[in-house]
């Protein structure tokens, strides 16, 4: 349904609203199932004769256990879309934004120069693991990770409470200093930040964090793609005044810098 609404949409706004239209009424006719049929049918182990031996749905279906179809065969270079059959590693769109973004790049750290991305944690790589006691105990997991050297020049202590700054907002973590970060990055995991009010996870409140979404900038966009930026958020970090016990997310009122 997701699928088709986005294609319906995208051929519309080329212009070809009819059919959009039709098309959208021939898939969601022959629904998941119909058009997987159909393109079993239409590959190349698949045939349309009632008896033939080619691949089925129906045939898949059954076959519990799987159906060997044979060793790999190469596709490569046939299946590559290029007029050339071959990888284009340097794109010219992307070869003439370079000079931007060499531009670009010294202006992205904040005011001490750090940049946030983030991470995934072995025993957190969903959110709903934060709500499996097996998972979350032990040793704090939702940390700001820092390179030494970083932390020196800002005054900042292994362990102790951080506030982390964007454009947008604040949250307030414990400061995890590491020597497998990149000076002027800094890190947080995603999927934390359950003490909000509504969050019916009892051992994932427990254990809330911050979230990482709160410091992301809706205005960041990526210029080549239009992406959202969710990675290299300029960022200020600086000690935070609080107990160490009061490491919850905290959202400040969003700034404008003209």
């Amino acid at each position: 349904e997701i699928l088709l609404e986005m294609a319906t949409r995208i051929e519309a706004a080329r212009g070809k609203r009819l059919g959009a239209a039709l098309k959208r009424r021939v898939l969601h006719a022959l629904g998941p199932d119909g058009l997987l049929a159909l393109l079993l049918r239409l590959g190349p182990y698949g045939t349309f004769r009632p008896f033939g031996a080619g691949l089925s749905l129906g045939r898949v279906a059954k076959a519990v256990h799987g159906i060997d179809l044979g060793p790999l065969r190469p596709a490569l270079p046939e299946r590559l879309g290029t007029i050339t059959r071959r990888i284009d590693l340097a794109p010219a769109r992307l070869v003439a934004d370079l000079d931007r973004l060499r531009t670009r790049l010294p202006a992205l750290s904040g005011k001490n120069g750090l940049l946030l991305v983030g991470r995934r944690d072995l025993r957190s790589n969903n959110s709903w693991m934060h709500n499996s006691e097996r998972l979350v105990k032990g040793r704090d997991r939702c940390t700001l990770l820092m390179h030494p050297d970083d932390a020196r020049g800002h005054g900042l202590r292994d362990g102790g409470p951080v506030r982390v700054t964007s454009r947008v907002g604040t949250v307030v973590a414990t400061l995890e200093v590491s020597e497998e970060m990149r000076r002027g990055v800094v890190c947080l995991p995603h999927g934390f930040g359950h003490g909000r009010a509504g969050v019916k996870l009892r051992v994932a409140s427990a254990h809330a964090g911050v979230s990482v979404n709160d410091l992301t900038d809706e205005q960041a966009v990526d210029a080549m793609c239009g992406n959202a930026v969710l990675s290299g958020v300029p960022v200020e970090v600086s000690a935070a005044e609080v107990p160490a016990g009061e490491r919850s997310q905290e959202r400040l009122a969003a700034t404008s810098r003209g």
